[in-house]
């Protein structure tokens, strides 16, 4: 089948799991007619087969949503199997998908079960604990039928044979990467294998300014790099043992990364390609690209909903559609062209998903992109393979084989850093819109030949982004209240916070607004513990207050004055409420 066919078949089983409906014998009915209706009509007998795609998976996912409906409340007791790895919360304790008498869980373990900090997926624990079966959507895509707070835990029950290994894998490369450090070492377990649980909030939001978020999720270019790393191992066997081995290694790569949405994309794509060659032929990377999604919304339909899933097939999209026409409008050396063009038809298939699900975009995307992927591929090599190495030969030898990647890592996280401390805008709305769709003009008239063109608003294009910079780094943070933070002063030295949310989302809204240099943070409920050293890790010595209860704060007396900016602020405690309102300038303290 052509290419557009098999394009046509995963845009089928892609509605079909959207839609997810059991379909009725009138609808049956009624398909049946039109095509038979088509092809007496002289139609080609394509269209049966593109609508049976669809109907079989909307049947499978309508029943996977019923699945989740079926976990049952109440009391249970048993040895769960961890399905991935716990996961901090914000309040102490951990989540941890298991599996328990057939049902899929989210299993939340409290601070007092410190054990289950070091367990991995696949191996087990006894408990005792209650069941809420009322999911959430964001857990039934994940086919979770409800969550488990556990009440006491018991003895830890080792893993099978299989996911034995790949644990055994990912500990020692943790073991390697300590003299990193633990900053350093979390970032590399995230490029590696999307290990991204030890990481700083100030540094996940870094990556996200940065448009780099992408690399501390294991994504479809770690398969491969892990390919490429083992090429020279499986070019050397026979040629009858090659595909069976390059299919384990991807399976064995998609158990050690969790089988993420995005790995198992890009694995089922390299096993296509592997089939195929193996078979002396070749495949289009559309064509593979609308296979793979096929089959994999057979083999999970409420895929479909997963953001992981959707930006991984996007970005491959455009990288094979458009990545070599940009290549070929951008000027420059040839390496530099190419990198630049996976980039923005990457950023640009993407953008119309984050818009939507996340909103605005960083400008810094781009830029930061082609600062770090040229050193991000290189590293991720060398951290499964010498970061192996260094986990087996241990002191000293597991310093001097990270050195290459406490450069790397320094590079990148700088990058990261630069781009979270010295925002150049966000692209929201119709601006964010706009430049992906100027973005997908440039590579039609670039596959056209209509190059000039092309490369005229390819300058336009850059100039307007450029503007877009400048006069975000001129602007000053504006006074007013957004989602809870009031900016009270022109330089944004003095901010207020009138809920207490996550570190990350704090972060994240402190950088939207532009402030770079806060020296006062006034926080009306508790700190939770965390937040206070993600602000200090990004801000450097800021003062912060909060009321009794506040982790890592000053607690001010009944009335203190502050003075800030030249200006003086009363911090009022009355009432247990936390209060602060500008006197004016000239006070002391």
């Amino acid at each position: 089948m052509r290419t557009g066919g098999v394009f046509l078949l995963a845009v089928s089983a892609a509605s079909g799991a959207l839609v997810a409906r059991v379909p009725t014998g009138g609808t049956l009915w009624i398909l049946s007619a039109v095509s038979v209706a088509w092809m007496v009509a002289g139609g080609r007998r394509v269209l049966p087969l593109l609508l049976l795609p669809g109907l079989v998976v909307s049947t499978l996912a309508a029943r996977a949503w019923d699945g989740t409906t079926d976990a049952g409340s109440g009391m249970v007791d048993g040895v769960v199997r961890l399905v991935g790895d716990p996961k901090s919360l914000p309040g102490g304790g951990w989540r941890v998908e298991v599996m328990i008498d057939g049902r899929h869980l989210d299993a939340e373990f409290g601070a007092a079960h410190i054990e289950v900090e070091e367990l991995l997926a696949g191996e087990g624990v006894t408990i005792t604990g209650r069941i809420d079966a009322t999911p959430r959507r964001w857990q039934r895509v994940r086919h979770v039928g409800g969550t488990l707070t556990v009440l006491s835990a018991g003895p830890v029950h080792p893993a099978g044979p299989i996911s034995g290994m790949a644990n055994l894998l990912r500990r020692t490369l943790s073991k390697g990467a300590e003299p990193l450090g633990e900053e350093a070492s979390a970032l590399l377990g995230g490029l590696v294998v999307g290990d991204d649980r030890a990481q700083g909030d100030r540094t996940s939001d870094d990556f996200r300014a940065a448009g780099l978020g992408h690399l501390l999720a294991v994504s479809g270019q770690n398969v491969a790099f892990v390919l490429a790393a083992a090429g020279p191992l499986i070019y050397r066997l026979r040629f009858r043992y090659r595909l069976p081995l390059a299919i384990l290694l991807l399976g064995f790569f998609a158990l050690v990364t969790r089988f993420e949405p995005s790995v198992l994309r890009a694995t089922v794509m390299a096993g296509g390609s592997a089939l195929a060659a193996a078979r002396g032929r070749t495949v289009g990377g559309m064509r593979l690209l609308s296979a793979s999604v096929l089959v994999l919304l057979l083999l999970d339909p409420l895929l479909i909903h997963r953001a992981a899933f959707q930006l991984s097939v996007a970005a491959s999209a455009g990288i094979l559609l458009a990545a070599r026409p940009l290549a070929d409008v951008l000027p420059g050396p040839k390496m530099l062209k190419e990198a630049a063009g996976v980039t923005l038809a990457a950023q640009a298939a993407v953008a119309p998903l984050l818009l939507a699900r996340f909103g605005p975009v960083p400008v810094a995307a781009l830029p930061a992109n082609l600062l770090a992927a040229p050193v991000a591929g290189p590293l991720m090599i060398w951290g499964i393979t010498g970061g192996l190495l260094a986990g087996v030969l241990g002191p000293p030898m597991d310093w001097v084989l990270h050195i290459p990647s406490a450069v790397g890592l320094w590079w990148i996280a700088a990058v990261a850093g630069w781009a979270g401390r010295w925002s150049l805008g966000l692209l929201g709305g119709p601006a964010g819109l706009s430049v992906t769709a100027a973005v997908g003009a440039i590579a039609v008239l670039a596959v056209r030949g209509a190059l000039t063109a092309a490369r005229r608003l390819l300058l336009a294009l850059f100039a307007a982004l450029t503007v877009v910079a400048a006069l975000t780094a001129m602007d000053h943070p504006g006074v007013g209240v957004m989602d809870g933070v009031r900016i009270l002063d022109q330089r944004g030295s003095v901010v207020a916070v009138d809920r207490a949310p996550s570190a990350r989302r704090l972060l994240e809204e402190l950088r939207a607004r532009g402030v770079s240099y806060p020296e006062l943070i006034v926080f009306r409920e508790p700190l939770a513990p965390g937040l206070a050293d993600a602000l200090r890790d990004r801000y450097g010595d800021v003062l912060l207050v909060g009321p009794p209860g506040s982790v890592g704060a000053e607690i001010p007396d009944d009335e203190t004055v502050l003075e800030v900016a030249g200006e003086a602020w009363l911090l009022d405690l009355g009432s247990g409420i936390l209060s602060l309102r500008r006197l004016g300038s000239g006070s002391t303290r």
